[in-house]
C-alpha cells in the first residue's frame, strides 16, 4: 500500500486556506483587468485628443454666423499641419450640452458652430501661428483639448496607483493568511512531526512533505480566482449593457481583443496562479522551518 501524506489534503486548515485565497485571486484578477481597462481607455481618449483640435465661432451680432464659418474653414485647410477639417452641423454644439442643459433649455440659446480639425502627428501644425490667422474670424476660438488630455491622464494614473495599491493590499494580506494557516496546520498535526523528529527525520524532510500540500492549494486557489474573475468579464461583456465605450464593450475588448494584445491581457491574469503559489509555497516553507523549530 502507498503510504499517506503527513498532511492530509481534506485538512480544515487547507481548505479554508484554499477558499480564502481563492478570492483573493479573484480580487487581484479584478484590479489587473481594471487597470488593463483603465490604460486602454486613456490610450484611446487622448491619442484621439491629442490628433484633434476644435474650432468654435460664436455667434456675434455684427458678423454673418455662415461666412465666419467658411472663413474659419479656408484658413485652417490652407494651414500647414492640418490634414483634415470637416464642419460639423449646426446641431452638433447642441447634442453636446443636451447632457446638462437639457433640450427646452437650449431653444433660442447661439450655440457655437464647431469645426473638427485633424493634424498630421508627424508634422504638427503651429498652434500659436494658426490662432493668430484664426484672429480675422470673428468670434473663433481655438480649443488644443490640451487641458482635457491633462485630466484625463491624470484620472489614469489615479486610478492605477489605487490598482496597484489594492494588489499590495492583496498580497500582504495572502502572506498574513498562508502564515496563520501554517501554523494552525502544524499546531494540528504536532503529533505527527513529533514522532517524524524521534525517529530522525530533519526540519528540512517534513518541511518538504508539506510543501506539496502549499504548493498544489495555490495553483488550485490561483485557478479557481482567474476563472472566476473571466467569468465576472464576461457576464459584464453580455449583460453590462449595449452603449459603444461602456462597461460592456470594455469587457468584451478584454477578453475577444487581437491576438497581439490578448497575450499581454492574459499573461497578466494568468501570472496570478503563479504569484499565489510563489507566495504560498514560499511563505510556507520560512514559516515552516522557524516553526519546526519551535516545536523541536
Amino acid at each position: 500500500m502507498k503510504p499517506g501524506a503527513i498532511i492530509p489534503a481534506t485538512a480544515a486548515s487547507l481548505t479554508s486556506l484554499t477558499v480564502t485565497m481563492a478570492v483573493m485571486c479573484y480580487l487581484a484578477c479584478l484590479a489587473i483587468g481594471a487597470l488593463i481597462l483603465v490604460d486602454r481607455a486613456v490610450t484611446s481618449w487622448t491619442s484621439g485628443l491629442s490628433r484633434e483640435m476644435t474650432i468654435q465661432v460664436r455667434v456675434m451680432r455684427d458678423a454673418d454666423i455662415t461666412r465666419e464659418v467658411e472663413k474659419a474653414r479656408t484658413i485652417s485647410a490652407a494651414f500647414p499641419g492640418i490634414v483634415d477639417v470637416d464642419v460639423l452641423d449646426e446641431g452638433a454644439g447642441a447634442k453636446l450640452l443636451e447632457p446638462w442643459l437639457g433640450t427646452r433649455s437650449l431653444e433660442g440659446l447661439p450655440v457655437p458652430r464647431l469645426i473638427r480639425i485633424v493634424t498630421d502627428v508627424s508634422n504638427p501644425p503651429d498652434v500659436a501661428a494658426l490662432e493668430q490667422a484664426l484672429l480675422q474670424v470673428k468670434g473663433a476660438r481655438l480649443d488644443t483639448h490640451q487641458k482635457w488630455e491633462a485630466e484625463l491622464t491624470r484620472m489614469a494614473r489615479a486610478l492605477s496607483a489605487v490598482s496597484y495599491a489594492i494588489l499590495l493590499l492583496i498580497c500582504v494580506s495572502a502572506v498574513a493568511i498562508v502564515i496563520f494557516a501554517t501554523r494552525a496546520v502544524l499546531q494540528a498535526n504536532r503529533h505527527i512531526v513529533d514522532l517524524l523528529h524521534l525517529v530522525g527525520a530533519r526540519d528540512s524532510y517534513i518541511a518538504r512533505q508539506i510543501d506539496g500540500r502549499f504548493l498544489r492549494t495555490g495553483l488550485l486557489s490561483g485557478f479557481i480566482g482567474v476563472g472566476l474573475g473571466l467569468f465576472t468579464f464576461l457576464l459584464l461583456g453580455l449583460f453590462g449593457g449595449g452603449s459603444e465605450g461602456g462597461v460592456a464593450a470594455a469587457s468584451r475588448g478584454l477578453l475577444f481583443s487581437a491576438p497581439s494584445i490578448a497575450i499581454w491581457s492574459y499573461g497578466l491574469l494568468f501570472a496570478v496562479p503563479l504569484a499565489a503559489t510563489l507566495i504560498c509555497l514560499m511563505t510556507a516553507r520560512i514559516t515552516l522551518m522557524r516553526r519546526l523549530g519551535v516545536v523541536t
